[in-house]
């Protein structure tokens, strides 16, 4: 008796779901043909224009204020440093880097490459910029061709894309655009489809010499760090062998509070501190 009960509920529950799917096949058609699913996606589409409109004022007026904040800033002689950090993330330097930096409530920017692409998020959620430092950083490869260099560079930028949602417009070429390493007409190539692109590239002002070798002294590393102008692109690494440079950026950032300096991440609207010169625009 139980085995009939059960065969007659499973029957009419697969009659329940046949009807109720057979009255949202009637609806959707009635809609086809009465033309008010048209007019919905019509309806749709025209919202989505309104909302991305929006977001082009937004974007517009955010870029106008950043403009004129920095014309306002370089009147009133204000003096600035931005803190860099090359080749990271890597899990034993960038996560104290970004302790330090949130104790002192302040805020760096991070040319990042393809390793550890998990470590994007924190950086970015802690309100750091984010910028693109190619994928791979094998000069061989990166600088191989235009080309080349470009599918490198969206490799990483999609990536960056996927793990943070940030789409970052501000590169650093590996060695700095002044680097000897690339072929001068496929760099002058690359600098000019970086321009097309709206791609803003940043070499550096002050180099704090980490490059210079493993473990290089802290003293060093403070001493060198400190440039005394009123604008400062400072370049540091992040990657596995720099953990002296960890040691040495509390002692960085202190030098350059007591000298008055503020500290922010860099934009496509910051100053440029290029090697070699970016052209403005493109026909």
């Amino acid at each position: 008796m139980k085995k009939i009960i059960t065969w007659i509920m499973l029957i009419l529950s697969l009659g329940m779901i046949g009807y109720s799917g057979q009255i949202m096949y009637t609806n959707i058609k009635g809609n086809v043909e009465k033309g008010t699913l048209q007019k919905d996606i019509k309806k749709l589409d025209e919202t989505i224009k309104e909302k991305n409109i929006m977001l082009t004022e937004v974007k517009t007026k955010d870029a106008e204020l950043r403009k004129k904040y920095n014309e306002i800033r370089q009147q009133k002689g204000i003096k600035v440093v931005y803190l860099t950090f090359d080749d990271g993330p890597t899990p034993n330097n960038t996560p104290r880097i970004l302790d330090i930096l949130k104790k002192n409530n302040i805020k760096g920017t991070f040319f990042v490459i393809g390793q550890n692409p998990d470590m994007y998020k924190r950086i970015v959620d802690e309100g750091h910029a984010i910028a693109i430092h190619t994928y791979s950083h094998i000069y061989k490869e990166v600088y191989a061709s235009e080309d080349a260099f470009f599918k490198d560079l969206y490799k990483l930028r999609d990536l960056i894309i996927e793990k943070t949602g940030v789409n970052p417009k501000v590169t650093r070429f590996p060695g700095g655009s002044s680097t000897t390493r690339a072929p001068k007409a496929i760099k002058q190539a690359i600098i000019k489809r970086l321009t097309k692109e709206g791609y803003v590239y940043q070499d550096w002002n002050c180099d704090s010499t980490d490059a210079s070798g493993n473990k290089v002294p802290v003293e060093k590393l403070v001493r060198s760090s400190f440039c005394n102008v009123r604008e400062v692109n400072l370049l540091m690494h992040d990657s596995y062998a720099k953990t002296t440079t960890v040691e040495a950026l509390q002692q960085i950032i202190d030098t350059y509070k007591s000298k008055g300096y503020i500290f922010e991440v860099l934009t496509v609207d910051s100053p440029k501190f290029q090697h070699i010169k970016q052209p403005e625009n493109i026909d």
